[in-house]
């Protein structure tokens, strides 16, 4: 299977990918303690992922007994988010050791999980060597990263997950919520046992202005007020309030609207403003596509 497509450079992918400390770029999902998640850049499936050692290593015998059951860990913990979010009916697992075995990247072994759909397209990359993709890998990425992050919280003591969401309207504003101890913060929600975390981030959006609203990204991670005994934290994510010609914006009385170039200046907080200054630019490729 093909990890990124195209002729390699003279490094690792995998290594580079670590090493350059933009997981959202670079489709990383999860990093564990001797594993990470990292996205297909271009997947056989949607939603095909890879479950990477951080050890550059081309053979199983070459990890450790807690690397090797750390891939499988890893492989669970990412089979059990895409299928909540991904709705898929099953997976296909594996790992191809050498050129001979077809591996993409053989000095840097790495195990493949695939999403499978009864009926899916799966004859396309045999017959055509084309992919058929549902969504673009931001938004796969987003709502898989918030998923996977929710997990993580909610499997700490008292853990409490949430998701935010930093709302785009139409006419190029983000919406806010303003505290009653008046700050001014990035709205997120609790999220329901039966819903994803995405679907939490979508909710929030249509609360907040009363207009449906889709997933166009990942934004970031931000802890929020709580006990230390609960630790608790928020995944945001972009999102995209569709025009409504026919029905005006019904903001809640606590939301703000601000212009994009104020939205740093006028959160409250360093985390929400270093969260901002990261999706910034996502927002204003949004804008201009729309445009």
């Amino acid at each position: 299977m093909q990890y990124v497509g195209g002729a390699q450079g003279a490094g690792c992918v995998f290594c580079d990918a670590l090493a350059a400390d933009d997981d959202a770029v670079q489709l990383i999902l999860l990093r564990g303690t001797r594993a990470f998640i990292i996205l297909n850049l271009y997947p056989y499936n949607s939603g095909h992922a890879m479950v990477v050692p951080y050890a550059h290593a081309a053979q199983l015998d070459a990890l450790d007994s807690a690397t090797r059951a750390e891939l499988m860990e890893l492989a669970t913990d990412f089979s059990s988010a895409a299928r909540r979010v991904l709705r898929c009916a099953g997976f296909n697992l594996g790992v191809n050791l050498g050129d001979v075995a077809g591996a993409g990247v053989a000095e840097h072994l790495h195990l493949h999980v695939v999403p499978r759909w009864l009926g899916d397209a799966n004859f396309m990359p045999l017959l055509a060597g084309t992919t058929v993709m549902p969504e673009l890998l931001p938004v796969t990425y987003a709502r898989l990263r918030a998923e996977l992050e929710r997990q993580r919280v909610e499997r700490q003591p008292g853990g409490i997950a949430h998701a935010g969401v930093l709302a785009l309207l139409p006419d190029g504003r983000v919406v806010l919520r303003c505290t009653a101890g008046g700050e001014i913060v990035i709205p997120s929600v609790n999220i329901w046992p039966d819903e994803t975390a995405s679907d939490a981030a979508l909710r929030a959006a249509r609360d907040l202005v009363g207009l449906p609203a889709q997933v166009a990204g990942w934004a970031g991670n931000a802890s929020v007020a709580g006990s230390i005994a609960e630790p608790q934290r928020s995944s945001i994510l972009i999102a995209v309030a569709a025009a409504h010609p026919a029905a005006p914006f019904q903001l809640e009385p606590d939301a703000l609207c601000v212009a994009l170039e104020k939205l740093v200046a006028t959160l409250t907080g360093a985390t929400s403003q270093a969260i901002a200054v990261a999706a910034l630019p996502v927002m204003r490729r949004l804008m201009e596509s729309n445009s």
